[in-house]
């Protein structure tokens, strides 16, 4: 079964402890999403670090 496509905007403002969010993203110190990034953002970023 696939798993649902992550949304950052329904996150962000969640108590969050499961680890890491899944393609990054920032909690602040009392544990709430405060900046979440979508798998595209990531995708993005990851493909131009890879052209360095």
């Amino acid at each position: 079964m696939a798993q649902p496509e992550f949304d950052p905007a329904s996150v962000i403002g969640q108590h969050y402890e499961k680890g890491m969010l899944p393609y990054g993203g920032r909690v602040n110190c009392k544990g709430v999403i405060t900046y979440a990034v979508s798998r595209d953002q990531f995708d993005e970023k990851m493909r131009r670090l890879g052209s360095i």
